[in-house]
């Protein structure tokens, strides 16, 4: 298990990540402990817990059922209590829970791949802790100077503090600017269908476009269970399960905000599913007849085929002898060779331009 000699903490990836790909803390993360001057009160968008490990007594928030799981793994390797996290379904009943101490608080923020969902934590937390001191911080890569100047131009006080080995780190306090900034709920209409997601779930504005090469590979009129593995927003789901009106659908998503808005888009197009959030298929015990994977091969800014791969292989454990997965994937993907130890029979059975679907039976 690494250490972190920062903060004197062993600390591994949940899921288990090659070290060449990822490690349970960055340059941001020390650069966020190196600044963070007073009591931390809460947390959010930790990845692997590493700063949760570092000020234990602070509440979290995080989207990912792997984060969760991998913050409570590494608390518990360093003799910590359970941590806190503010689990709510609906975030603005999460952030009315946040204990705050005026402008004694301070915030630990590793900054979202959307704007839009950071604009939204920040909207939510001026509303709880406008006085607080909020650091943020990420690879600098990563954060775009038109964010930096909307941070600066929102704030009451801004401050960005010079690079450090390749991490950023802003600095502000004031929030009353962002209270403003109302969250919005992004929709797109498709074949009929209304979906819609908030920020932070992926392509909750548009088809994503892999998601779209599937639909006319769907099966319908089927029975049996059907899993829609890394559901999103429930676009597969949807179309599923009214092409399949006697089969059952199992629809999971390592993100809570995924889960819930594949929820309200089954329920608004008068459509039955059965949604939980876990690791690949840890929230299904059922034996599966069919299983339908978009899988993904980033996590957060980073680019991996690792969890493509475990999806691939848990789907196998789990699907009857003769149950089919069929996954879309970018044609760069090298995922035939994956699939060809694994199942028996690997079709490829899509001509688009851009993505390569495969009929795997077991």
């Amino acid at each position: 298990m690494p250490h972190w000699p920062k903060a004197d903490l062993n600390l591994r990836c949940y899921p288990d990540v090659p070290a060449n790909v990822s490690m349970p803390w960055d340059a941001a993360d020390e650069f966020l402990i190196n600044e963070a001057t007073q009591p931390v009160s809460l947390i959010l968008n930790d990845r692997y817990g590493a700063l949760s490990c570092a000020f234990p007594d602070a509440q979290l928030w995080h989207d990912s059922f792997c984060a969760q799981v991998a913050t409570q793994q590494n608390r518990s390797e360093n003799g910590l209590s359970e941590a806190e996290f503010l689990s709510h379904p609906d975030l603005s009943d999460a952030f009315a829970h946040v204990k705050s101490d005026g402008e004694n608080s301070t915030v630990l923020i590793r900054i979202p791949k959307q704007k839009e969902q950071l604009a939204e934590q920040l909207h939510y937390l001026s509303r709880v802790s406008p006085d607080a001191t909020v650091l943020l911080a990420g690879m600098a890569k990563h954060i775009p100077i038109p964010l930096l100047n909307w941070l600066e131009e929102h704030a009451g006080y801004y401050e960005q503090l010079p690079v450090v080995r390749k991490a950023r780190l802003i600095k502000i306090r004031g929030l009353a600017g962002f209270r403003d900034l109302l969250p919005s709920t992004r929709s797109y209409e498709i074949n009929g269908f209304s979906l819609s997601a908030p920020a932070g779930v992926f392509c909750g504005d548009r088809p994503d476009p892999g998601a779209r090469a599937m639909l006319k590979h769907l099966p319908s009129n089927q029975t049996g269970i059907i899993c829609d593995l890394g559901c999103g927003n429930g676009i597969l789901s949807v179309h599923l399960a009214n092409n399949n009106p006697e089969a059952t659908i199992i629809g999971t998503d390592d993100s809570l905000l995924a889960t819930l808005s594949a929820r309200a888009n089954l329920k608004a197009n008068s459509l039955n599913g059965d949604i939980r959030q876990g690791n690949i298929l840890s929230s299904v015990d059922e034996t599966l007849d069919t299983v339908i994977c978009n899988p993904p091969f980033h996590d957060g800014h980073k680019q991996l085929t690792s969890i493509a791969e475990s999806m691939f292989h848990e789907s196998f454990h789990q699907l009857r002898q003769g149950g089919e997965l069929l996954v879309v994937a970018n044609r760069h993907l090298p995922y035939t060779k994956v699939l060809k130890r694994l199942f028996k029979d690997v079709a490829l059975i899509s001509d688009d331009k851009r993505f390569n679907i495969y009929r795997c039976v077991r």
